[in-house]
C-alpha cells in the first residue's frame, strides 16, 4: 500500500509541476499514474478472486451468480476510473454520463440475480 501511495503522490507532484507550463503533460501524466496504479491493483484481483472461488466452493453458490457479482464489480472499478479521469480532464459531464451508464449497466446485468431472488422467495412462502 506505502508503494502505491507514494507512486499517486510522486504523479501528483510531477503533475503539478508541469500543469503552469504545460497542462496538457500534467493530465498525461495524470493519466499514467493512474494506469500504472490500476494495472498494480489487478495484481491484487487475483486473490480476491481465488478467495471468492473458495467461498463458491464451501457455500455451493452457483458459479453464474460470481460471475455476475465479479462482473458488477468490474464495471464499478472500470467506470469510476473513467469517470474521474474525464473529471480531472475538465469533463466532468462526460464523466457523470458514463457514471449513469455504469450504473445501468449493473441493473442491467444483475436481473439474473433478482429473478433468482424472486424465485426463492416465491418457493419459500409457496405461492
Amino acid at each position: 500500500m506505502i508503494r502505491i501511495a507514494m507512486i499517486g503522490l510522486a504523479g501528483v507532484i510531477l503533475a503539478l509541476l508541469f500543469q503552469q507550463q504545460r497542462k496538457e503533460y500534467a493530465l498525461y501524466i495524470s493519466l499514467g499514474t493512474a494506469l500504472l496504479i490500476l494495472g498494480l491493483s489487478v495484481e491484487r484481483l487475483s486473490t480476491v478472486i481465488e478467495t471468492i472461488q473458495q467461498i463458491q466452493d464451501y457455500a455451493g453458490v452457483d458459479s453464474s451468480m460470481i460471475r455476475i457479482l465479479l462482473k458488477m464489480t468490474g464495471i464499478t472499478y472500470v467506470s469510476e476510473f473513467a469517470a474521474q479521469i474525464c473529471r480531472d480532464a475538465g469533463y466532468g459531464a462526460l464523466g457523470r454520463q458514463i457514471e449513469v451508464f455504469a450504473k445501468l449497466s449493473i441493473m442491467a446485468v444483475s436481473v439474473p440475480i433478482l429473478l433468482a431472488l424472486m424465485e426463492t422467495v416465491e418457493g419459500l412462502i409457496g405461492v
